[in-house]
């Protein structure tokens, strides 16, 4: 996942508030690290190189160019204070030769600020002020240091150096990250960036084949966690591709396992006499490591042994007592306890990878500044922009908003992404500037324009964009990465109401059809009525369950009165659940934008994914939006649809495409296998809803892909002048019209009750209209089906039957199943010229149960035959007559009239 300082920019604020600029400056960690690295720097302007030969110690057993440095804990023993030094762990001695170190630190500090400097302001002053540093160290003869560290942390009397010396160049490491920084600035040429380069190849090829970087590599302890991460910095910065799998493999396999406990914390360190400080470090460098491969797509912060450690783990291990000292249950260090924390890498790390608000509000809380050798030692990252790719850090990043820029919204009406930080360029993920434009438009009520052209990366974080205003996507993109997601039920948008439902008192049973309640509402709502103690729709066959309880949505006017458009269409005898939703008045309206989801490709089961535009207002427009799907695998969890419409009333979506998800094979609740997919759009508990002039990307008679929309609880749906492979309502539609359209494959499939009328429309599935078997093939009301193309199977040669369904009468589904009781066919062409070998012509109802086909055949719950059925016009390419059924015993009642 592309690893953005926005995310850091915007976790700061749950809503964005109008500030001054030193306000601003306190609270955002960007515009203060900013204002830090620019002070910095012009401090750092006037600084003379200082390397390695301005100074030598007459203990060195090197050269004038030799790094040198002694162990900082290794003291002279008093019973002999000429010969060797005698240890005295987590106590430094003030008398050491330090030099070294403090040049190479101070080396660190100027890199690190310059290069920050340049970056964040691109003035090429701050580079012509780091170059001569950067020469004097690596290039010019007479100064520069020896790529090697064989004389560093030596002990008087025992060793001219140590392996575990090479833990003083973590200071190199942001020289490193500031080379990175500037050798594109056109400042230094390029022939002197390779030579600095050349430095760090020879100095990595010695820490990683001399017996003293062996040593340190395998000491155990931070000294290992050191080596390592130097050796990932270094070889980044060269190119070294092997160093890098290296420490990758090492991370997992030795550091990781052996230096961390199970609850997170680093044994080796909590037995020292400074266990804070080193527990701190530790993880420092591990985070440090992690981030060094932070762009990968399976990065270092997502892994964790088999055992579950993880930096993660680590991380949540430290926090508490980061966040406060004084609960940390070991002992205290030795010396410096009063120093720590300061503002520790990990926290920003570990906030950006692992979204958490609380470790970045920390980390930005802490001391950025400190000068206590001990703490500055021990701190391997000092200047956090360097740490992040430069195309984030090239980005349009938020300025305050001001009161003159706030007015400046208001009169132009509207606001764009851009003017929140997003990037816009398919890479960087926008997701917490696209979060943040809309809580600032909704604050505001400004309307939201996405910026022409731009593509919109969105990653997996489990973020949402609340929309409460007008939204223009026009002609952006907006990439939806579903292959790693954090929270798959978090939609990408919410299309939501400021008003908000209540319960309703008084009201303890319900009739169906009935006219009125007896309350008064102050604006017209949105009725949600459910009684749990009943089950409902308790479906049959391969994916049966015991049921949903009884619901019902209907809406009502300020006095009380149902409008019978959406009836009660059930009888409460009981009433668990009733609520309000008052309805806005106003129409939001949300136009254009092309939207890819790359899919996921978990395991093909019912876990559904949510990552989409949910709508949940009332009186909302959807015009000119697009949804394709890329990245389908052999298998893959179900989408609860991209465009999920629910607990409103009065939603058109029109001029919109979307397109078909694969269908996959999985083990149905029955333990059978059955056909699994995903609608791209989904109705639940919504009234009057519109589709208009929609069509989807793929072939509407392609099997291979799943219908294109399902329901639930819905009333009044509408298709007018749609191409779509699929019309489907599961638990129950009252009244649907489908006119002037095309259905595809999966065609017609419905349950419910009322009117459902189609019209001047073409039917290429294996029936005009299927009822649901799963849910009893009912449907309590009328069919009628005028003007209309019927073309089975979309042309295949198929056995076809207007009227499709299966009820057994034995299977008790909570409610009695009605066929329709009156079907009209009128001006009905059936194009069934390509049929089977002994086809004896188009039935008006398939066989709904064969083995009801005599007197003898008892139904333990009764299924209500249709009563009429009309005739007018019915003609068919095949010239076979229209037959009853192939079971016209189970039909023997129905009066057929023909015209």
């Amino acid at each position: 996942m592309p690893q953005s300082l926005l995310i850091l920019f915007f976790t700061f604020f749950s809503t964005l508030n109008v500030v001054g600029e030193s306000e601003y400056l306190v609270s955002n960690p960007y515009a203060k690290e900013k204002e830090r690295v620019v002070r910095l720097a012009e401090e750092y302007t006037t600084f003379k190189p200082i390397t390695v030969t301005a100074e030598q110690s007459p203990r060195s057993a090197g050269g004038i160019h030799d790094f040198y440095s002694e162990g900082d804990y290794w003291w002279p023993d008093p019973s002999n204070p000429s010969g060797p030094y005698i240890q005295r762990d987590g106590l430094t001695n003030p008398d050491n030769f330090t030099a070294h170190r403090e040049a190479m630190i101070q080396f660190s500090q100027i890199s690190g600020a310059l290069a920050s400097a340049y970056l964040v302001t691109n003035k090429v002053k701050y580079v012509q002020a780091l170059a001569p540093h950067l020469k004097a160290w690596f290039i010019n003869e007479e100064t520069k240091m020896n790529p090697s560290l064989l004389y560093a942390q030596a002990i008087k009397g025992k060793v001219t150096g140590r392996g575990i010396g090479i833990i003083d160049t973590i200071h190199l490491m942001e020289v490193a990250k500031a080379i990175e920084a500037v050798e594109n600035s056109g400042v230094i040429p390029k022939s002197e960036i390779q030579q600095m380069k050349d430095w760090f190849g020879s100095y990595l090829e010695w820490m990683t084949t001399h017996p003293y970087g062996i040593d340190e590599r395998d000491h155990g302890n931070n000294h290992s966690v050191c080596w390592t991460m130097q050796a990932a910095v270094f070889a980044k910065l060269v190119g070294n591709q092997e160093v890098l799998d290296f420490c990758k493999e090492m991370y997992k396999n030795v550091l990781l396992p052996d230096q961390m406990d199970d609850d997170g914390s680093f044994p080796l360190e909590l037995k020292r006499t400074k266990p804070y400080g080193y527990s701190l470090f530790t993880l420092d460098a591990m985070a440090t490591l992690c981030q060094v491969f932070a762009e990968e797509t399976k990065s270092l912060f997502q892994y964790q042994t088999s055992d579950g450690k993880s930096l993660e783990r680590g991380i949540a291990f430290l926090f508490p007592y980061v966040k406060d000292k004084n609960s940390w249950p070991y002992e205290k260090d030795v010396m410096f306890w009063e120093e720590w924390p300061v503002r520790h890498p990990f926290l920003l790390f570990g906030g950006i990878a692992y979204e958490k608000e609380n470790y970045l509000q920390l980390w930005n809380q802490l001391e950025s500044d400190f000068d206590t050798p001990e703490v500055v030692r021990n701190m391997p990252v000092r200047f956090p922009l360097l740490w992040v790719s430069e195309k984030e850090l090239n980005r349009q990043h938020p300025l305050p908003i001001t009161n003159d820029q706030l007015q400046q919204f208001i009169s132009a009406g509207s606001i764009s992404y851009k003017d929140f930080g997003a990037m816009g360029d398919g890479e960087t993920d926008d997701m917490d500037a696209i979060v943040a434009t809309h809580e600032f438009a909704n604050e505001h009520g400004l309307n939201v324009k996405a910026d022409d052209m731009a593509t919109y990366y969105l990653g997996g974080a489990g973020k949402t964009a609340i929309i409460q205003t007008n939204t223009d996507f026009g002609s952006a993109s907006f990439v939806i990465d579903d292959r790693a997601v954090q929270n798959r039920t978090a939609p990408i948008f919410l299309v939501s109401s400021k008003l908000q439902s209540y319960p309703l008192e008084g009201i303890s049973t319900l009739k169906r059809n009935q006219e009125k309640l007896e309350v008064t509402f102050p604006e017209p709502s949105l009725i949600t009525v459910t009684n749990s103690n009943k089950k409902q729709y308790i479906r049959f066959g391969l994916n049966q369950n015991i049921g949903a309880s009884q619901t019902d949505i209907f809406l009502v006017d300020t006095k009380g009165n149902v409008d019978m458009n959406t009836p009660i269409i059930w009888d409460f005898e009981e009433i668990t659940d009733i609520t309000v939703l008052p309805i806005d008045e106003k129409v939001l309206n949300i136009k254009g934008g092309k939207f890819t989801t790359i899919a996921n490709q978990e395991e093909s089961k019912y876990n559904y994914y949510s990552r989409n535009i949910s709508i949940k207002r009332s009186n909302v427009m959807v015009d000119g939006l697009e949804h394709r799907i890329i990245g389908e695998g052999d298998q893959g969890a179900p989408y609860g649809g991209f465009l999920n419409i629910s607990n409103c009333t009065n939603v058109t979506v029109q001029n919109t495409i979307l397109t078909g998800h694969k269908t996959y094979q999985t083990i149905g609740n029955a333990g059978k296998p059955v056909s699994m997919g995903s609608y791209d759009i989904s109705v639940s508990r919504a009234l009057n809803v519109s589709f208009i002039n929609c069509s989807q990307t793929n072939d509407i008679d392609d099997p291979t892909y799943w219908g294109i929309m399902g329901s639930n609880y819905c009333k009044n749906l509408l298709y007018d002048h749609c191409t779509l492979s699929r019309f489907d309502a599961h638990m129950g539609v009252a009244n649907a019209t489908i006119r002037n359209s095309t259905m595809g494959h999966m065609g017609i499939n419905a349950i419910g009750s009322g009117t459902l009328l189609v019209e001047n429309t073409t039917i290429r599935g294996r029936s005009v209209i299927n009822l649901r078997s799963d849910y009893g093939s009912t449907w309590q009301g009328a069919f009628i089906i005028r003007d209309c193309t019927f073309i089975p199977n979309g042309g295949k040669p198929y056995s076809a039957s207007l009227i499709n369904g299966y009820n057994s009468g034995q299977h008790d589904f909570g409610y009695t199943c009605y066929m329709p009781k009156k079907i009209t066919f009128e001006n009905l062409k059936i194009e069934d010229s390509n049929h089977p070998e002994g086809y004896q012509g188009p039935a008006i109802f398939h066989n709904f149960n064969p083995e009801n086909s005599d007197a003898s055949y008892q139904e333990k719950f009764p299924y209500v035959i249709t009563k009429e059925v009309v005739l007018d016009n019915v003609t068919t390419s095949s010239g076979k007559e229209l037959r009853l059924s192939e079971n016209p015993y189970m039909f023997r009642t129905v009066k057929v009239v023909t015209k």
